[in-house]
């Protein structure tokens, strides 16, 4: 049945296209429902006709440069960059802009529901101040304002760009390296799609409740390194495959899966956290970044 399930969903081109990428797993996808800690109504992860037939592969771009910002929430605005005068505002011009033009490189760009800096909470709380996460260089910027914004992240990604050591700070951004194993990103933008909001939170829970079994799973404010956290974000586009669930492993392999239910999350955890490996069936995109610790 698996063997069927995978040249049924599954693509020889397709195989050999994300094979040429990163590592592809022989295992199943999927769990036996035995396994899977969360209860949940499968109507949630129902998909469409037409998205059960459109092919996954290639039907999103993998960047090269992902900048995640805190804002310690779980829906947004339907545009959750347009709120004029606040640094979120100028982080998305930044990024998309000047930035993407001087490195020529692709960008994307995420709210998250990462915490806001609690010891200067009024100013973050309005936009006014922000922290961002990159990736694939699991490198923070913190205390980012629209003032330094496109100075501080123009001299950090030059010294990417140029392997040249990290600084501690760049036009008054304190910069720090994190320490986690991986990522995961899950859509919550319940404004943009009500189903992203439905399944993001089912998916985290089986997530979290995996991870603690495995040891990785982290509180928020538990910086230890070697641990996985599952983080909303805002809208990532296609909404008809979700759950998408978006993968930064620190050795450099990025994933990004869609179509995925809580039958997939152990699977996900022992395959792609643990050993960097892939399911086709699953794949939007896929990257392997040239990074270097």
């Amino acid at each position: 049945m698996f063997v069927l399930k995978k040249f049924l969903n599954s693509s020889d081109a397709t195989v050999e296209a994300v094979s040429k990428i990163v590592p592809v797993s022989n295992e199943p996808a999927t769990c036996d429902a035995s396994e899977c800690h969360t209860r949940y109504s499968e109507s949630c992860f129902k998909l469409s006709p037409a998205a059960v037939a459109t092919p996954l592969w290639e039907s999103a771009k993998a960047p090269e440069l992902h900048v995640l910002v805190s804002t310690g929430k779980t829906d947004w605005s339907h545009d959750a960059f347009d709120a004029p005068n606040t640094v979120l505002a100028k982080i998305s011009q930044t990024v998309n802009g000047a930035i993407s033009k001087k490195f020529n490189i692709s960008t994307k760009i995420n709210t998250t529901s990462l915490a806001l800096n609690t010891n200067e909470f009024e100013a973050y709380s309005k936009q006014e101040k922000c922290d961002v996460l990159l990736l694939p260089y699991f490198v923070w910027c913190k205390g980012i304002t629209i003032e330094n914004c496109e100075d501080a992240l123009t001299e950090l990604i030059s010294t990417f760009v140029s392997q040249q050591p990290l600084p501690e700070t760049v036009h008054g951004c304190t910069i720090e390296k994190d320490q986690s194993k991986s990522y995961i990103l899950l859509c919550s933008h319940r404004t943009r799609d009500k189903k992203c909001g439905i399944t993001a939170p089912i998916m985290k829970k089986e997530f979290d409740s995996q991870l603690r079994e495995l040891e990785l799973y982290r509180d928020p404010g538990d910086d230890r390194p070697g641990g996985v956290p599952v983080i909303f974000v805002n809208h990532v586009g296609g909404h008809k495959f979700a759950a998408n669930v978006l993968i930064y492993n620190r050795e450099g392999e990025f994933v990004w899966f869609a179509r995925c239910t809580p039958l997939n999350v152990k699977p996900i955890l022992q395959e792609t956290i643990g050993k960097g490996k892939v399911f086709p069936e699953l794949v939007r995109n896929a990257r392997k970044y040239a990074v270097t610790w």
